[in-house]
């Protein structure tokens, strides 16, 4: 896959599919999280309407896989994306995947980076080590992701808030965290972040940009779900607390299917960042090569 362009390629659009699903277009390589494109999948139904036909997802570069929990990991919409789309997952989760949906599976553990054209992608850690997963032996390993290009950006699938956000802060530099801010439900449970844990985890990670997931998407079978106020409280509540905590950190707000463009940075920004200098501001590709 070419770049549609120098200055194109300077700029990064996010696209909030919905739940935990994002398109990240950054350096000129489109990466896809955790997708689920299903409107009725286990217990779970989708309040949103979007399939793949959205996002092109004939025109790939990658998929994410943060864990293999059935609102994150679902074969029938991965099985929607060409097989010649290579999946990023945790240790363990290969033999599943390609056994069920045929694409090539790059296992990654803490630490690791993988070359993907001209951003890495870097394996970073999680805390969501409990909760339910069917069927039972599927492996329980969580990543979260750091994409680093011409701009840095960091994906969450799950996590509690954890003091691992604040090595990465100092680690990165980044623009764009996009982090969960609920769950499936009216109610939290396991590993999860609140809003407030979220907005938390801004001052430790110190992003430009924040962009709220894992909301406004599913929710548990049955018709009284559909008007709670979990649907759409969560990312203004995370806002507002993202105000008081970080308020360095411009965050924001796009319904499922909305997108976001992220500028192409200024000179004194890429100079700092060379040097390492902190500074609050507002506001088909090569095959992989693992580090790490």
């Amino acid at each position: 896959m070419q770049p549609s362009g120098p200055e194109s390629s300077k700029n990064t659009t996010i696209t909030f599919v919905g739940h935990s699903t994002t398109l990240v277009e950054l350096s000129g390589v489109r990466v896809l999280t955790d997708p689920i494109f299903r409107e009725k999948f286990r217990l779970l139904r989708r309040r949103s309407r979007i399939c793949a036909r959205r996002i092109d997802a004939s025109s790939l570069d990658a998929i994410v896989l943060s864990h293999m929990h059935f609102d994150h990991m679902d074969y029938p919409s991965l099985r929607m994306v060409p097989r010649n789309v290579p999946i990023f997952a945790p240790v363990g989760a290969g033999r599943y995947l390609e056994r069920e949906v045929g694409h090539e599976v790059i296992e990654l553990r803490i630490g690791q980076r993988v070359r993907l054209g001209d951003i890495e992608i870097h394996a970073t850690p999680s805390l969501h080590d409990s909760g339910f997963y069917w069927p039972f032996w599927y492996p329980k390993s969580v990543l979260s992701f750091m994409f680093v290009g011409s701009h840095t950006v960091f994906f969450v699938g799950d996590s509690a808030l954890c003091e691992d956000f604040r090595d990465l802060g100092r680690d990165f530099d980044v623009d764009v965290a996009m982090l969960p801010v609920w769950g499936c439900g009216p109610y939290l449970r396991g590993h999860h972040m609140t809003p407030a844990d979220a907005a938390e985890a801004l001052s430790m990670l110190r992003p430009r940009t924040a962009i709220p997931i894992h909301w406004g998407t599913v929710h548990p079978v049955g018709p009284m779900w559909r008007k709670m106020a979990f649907f759409a409280d969560p990312p203004h509540h995370f806002a507002r607390e993202a105000a008081r905590l970080a308020p360095m950190t411009e965050v924001r707000v796009l319904s499922p299917g909305d997108k976001t463009i992220i500028g192409a940075k200024t000179a004194t920004e890429s100079v700092l960042q060379d040097f390492g200098i902190e500074t609050l501001f507002a506001g088909p590709a090569p095959a992989p090569a693992i580090a790490g």
